[in-house]
């Protein structure tokens, strides 16, 4: 049996480089529930059916979200412009703060469910995790979205693109 913690696949790095030249929208995933309140910078959101309304969301099984994702059940993808690239900074760990310090330095108001979206964000999808499974590092969860607001749709959006922060029109 193979350490996958060690081990590397041979398409490992090419892979992620392919993959580093997908442009892809930031998104900002809050939670807030009996399992404490937590917020990451994600790019892997991708929508999957508009009926119901369902996103797909992977994450690194290391992350330190989803145990508290899987207990709160409830979540807000919040859409980033591209003047909130400091706030993609602080939730992907790139700044010095503290994941409850970085609630601190942005604007805040909750949903109906009571998740957490920030202020100037493009858009804002609250939803229900309704089912979940592991594929290889990555924690895969599906988000039925039960409320959503969109807001500006004339303001560029934050993108990432070979590694870095972009602006998108």
């Amino acid at each position: 049996m193979t350490d996958t913690h060690t081990a590397t696949h041979p398409l490992q790095q090419p892979f992620r480089d392919a993959m580093a030249s997908c442009a892809a929208g930031v998104h900002v995933i809050t939670t807030d529930g009996s399992a404490g309140r937590y917020g990451i910078t994600m790019t892997a959101v991708a929508p999957i059916t508009d009926e119901p309304p369902t996103v797909l969301l992977c994450i690194n099984r290391q992350s330190a979200i989803i145990p508290i994702l899987s207990a709160n059940s409830h979540l807000c993808i919040n859409v980033l412009s591209a003047h909130q690239q400091d706030i993609a900074e602080h939730f992907a760990g790139l700044t010095p703060l503290s994941p409850e310090e970085r609630f601190e330095y942005h604007i805040w108001h909750r949903g109906q469910t009571g998740q957490l979206q920030v202020e100037g964000a493009l858009a804002h999808l609250h939803g229900k995790i309704t089912a979940q499974h592991d594929i290889g590092t990555h924690h895969v969860f599906y988000v039925e979205i039960g409320e959503i607001k969109v807001h500006d749709t004339a303001a560029p959006a934050l993108v990432y693109f070979r590694r870095n922060f972009n602006s998108l029109k």
